[in-house]
């Protein structure tokens, strides 16, 4: 029979063991509550990130359905301009057709022709100055000026290098009266039509007014852009 004291050895043995269970039991039981709110959490997160990613798939939706709307609405817009452009352009052409009968009415009889009113878009003689070359209509003007006062100089920077090397210039250098005398009676120039080629070439058709009649054919003068300036380009083929 064990004595007393191993009784109680044996005794406080067992409950170190139980009370170490004990203990171990107790700190899974919280890891497993820890890893099963990680666990959560990370569903949350997960969620979270996905209604995420809808919200942002919806927004880029909902802007390109926006953009579709505003070019819906200009292109209804344009479509309604271009609509009320063809509606005026008959009523345009009967005020112009009125507007020559009565200036042919009021015009004295027995007057010649070539005595009546210039055009209201005639650039005269007078108002030619050396506009630079900033537009086609700006080389117009500095060409025609250039012209009239035998500037050579300028009549040549008028015109691109590939004309000059073609020789178009000789004929304006090499005038017996001077450039100036390749237009007698100039009374001066408009602008009859505009055709934009591309950026960087426009063609300008124009009709001479001379001793008040007007040449009865339109002349027809391509302008290329050379860096920031426009040139009288005689060389296109």
């Amino acid at each position: 029979m064990k004595s007393a004291p191993a009784t109680g050895i044996c005794l406080l043995a067992l409950v170190g063991v139980v009370g170490g269970v004990v203990v171990q039991h107790q700190s899974l039981s919280k890891l497993r509550a820890a890893n099963a709110e990680l666990t959560q959490t990370v569903k949350e997160v997960q969620r979270l990130s996905a209604e995420n990613a809808e919200i942002a798939r919806l927004r880029a939706e909902i802007e390109e359905v926006e953009g579709l709307r505003n070019e819906t609405r200009e292109l209804h817009r344009l479509r309604n301009e271009v609509r009320q452009l063809r509606e005026l352009k008959p009523e345009w052409a009967k005020l112009s057709a009125e507007n020559q009968r009565l200036r042919t009415a009021l015009e004295p009889a027995g007057r010649p022709a070539r005595n009546a009113p210039e055009p209201e878009n005639l650039i005269a003689r007078e108002s030619l100055s050396d506009a630079g070359l900033s537009s086609p209509e700006a080389t117009l003007r500095t060409f025609f000026w250039a012209l009239q006062e035998g500037n050579i100089g300028t009549i040549r920077r008028c015109f691109s290098e590939a004309t000059l090397q073609q020789g178009f210039s000789q004929p304006f250098e090499q005038a017996p009266g001077g450039a100036s005398s390749m237009m007698p009676g100039f009374k001066g120039l408009r602008v009859m039509a505009k055709k934009i080629v591309n950026a960087d070439l426009v063609k300008l058709g124009i009709q001479i007014s001379a001793d008040g009649e007007n040449s009865p054919d339109e002349l027809v003068l391509p302008f290329r852009r050379v860096g920031h300036e426009w040139k009288v380009d005689l060389a296109l083929p």
